[in-house]
């Protein structure tokens, strides 16, 4: 298993993307409240020179004002804080990729997203490129609450656990989302959801239509349970719930996002623009999320 899914007993690095926003700033609390002393919390924020285009402007801009107005703005958001886990990172050019470049070898990274839909992702967010471009456990700050993550939600299916020999285990994204969940500090209450959706057209040319959706009910238990016995025994004092849900992956961690601290879900994506143009649920979810996101890749 990769380090950084080793667990939060062994954690000792988180980065954290940060700009002038609010989310931001609920960013450094959130990885903070994910680290023990002794934790490095990095805090990086990017600078660049902007770029001045026309026929009849013409604008000195002085690269040294604004990397001293860049780390003045840092230091401002350390020193408010007060905690000595946090180390300031300045960088120069674009956030996402600034992030990423850090965030090698780290833990986690988390960054926020002011995004209110798809399209703001699609455009090329600085969480959408992170997203894209790291392989590390990212948890995107967004939504109406960003407290503790106290109640989670984790989003499962059963891809790749038929594998023979066992080795589909460690390759189940929803596997390691649920063990990446179990290990957060905080957790009271884990809600494993697996949804799944039959098109209505397909469905009204069928007279035993209720009888077929109880038994999609029961399969999608069965896959929970399957998930749930990979990921191993839940942390003491943490009550796990199953859910099964009628509605497409995306919709209904959605609709749950809305009374969870933190929904968690594995994403089977390779990145890329390809994984733009696809809207795999972990984008969806991203982009729509009442409540902070974490995705494992």
């Amino acid at each position: 298993m990769q380090e950084h899914l080793k667990g939060w007993g062994h954690m000792n690095r988180i980065v954290v993307g940060v700009d002038a926003s609010e989310e931001a700033r609920a960013a450094v609390k959130w990885a903070l409240d994910q680290s023990v002393a002794g934790d490095r919390v990095e805090v990086v924020h990017a600078w660049d020179v902007p770029l001045v285009a026309g026929y009849e402007v013409a604008v000195a801009i002085d690269p040294r004002e604004i990397e001293s107005a860049s780390r003045g703005f840092l230091n401002k958001i350390i020193a408010e804080i007060g905690d000595s886990r946090l180390e300031p990172v300045l960088a120069q050019g674009h956030p996402g990729r600034s992030i990423a470049e850090v965030a090698e070898g780290a833990d986690m990274v988390v960054v926020g997203h002011r995004g209110s839909g798809k399209a703001s992702v699609i455009l090329g967010s600085t969480a959408n490129y992170v997203l894209h471009h790291v392989e590390q456990p990212v948890v995107v700050i967004r939504g109406d609450h960003h407290d503790t993550a106290r109640h989670v939600v984790v989003g499962v299916d059963d891809h790749h656990l038929e594998s023979d020999g066992g080795g589909g285990v460690d390759e189940n994204p929803s596997v390691r989302a649920l063990r990446w969940a179990y290990g957060l500090r905080g957790v009271e209450r884990i809600d494993v959801m697996h949804a799944w959706f039959a098109p209505a057209v397909a469905m009204g040319l069928y007279a035993g239509a209720g009888a077929d959706m109880e038994q999609m009910d029961q399969a999608a238990v069965e896959v929970i349970a399957k998930v749930m016995e990979a990921a191993g025994s839940a942390p003491s004092g943490v009550e796990v719930r199953q859910l099964a849900e009628r509605g497409t992956p995306g919709f209904a961690l959605v609709e749950a996002s809305r009374d969870a601290d933190l929904v968690v879900v594995g994403s089977r994506g390779r990145g890329g623009f390809v994984g733009l143009l696809l809207g795999s649920t972990s984008l969806e979810v991203a982009a729509h999320s009442h409540s902070p996101v974490a995705i494992l890749r």
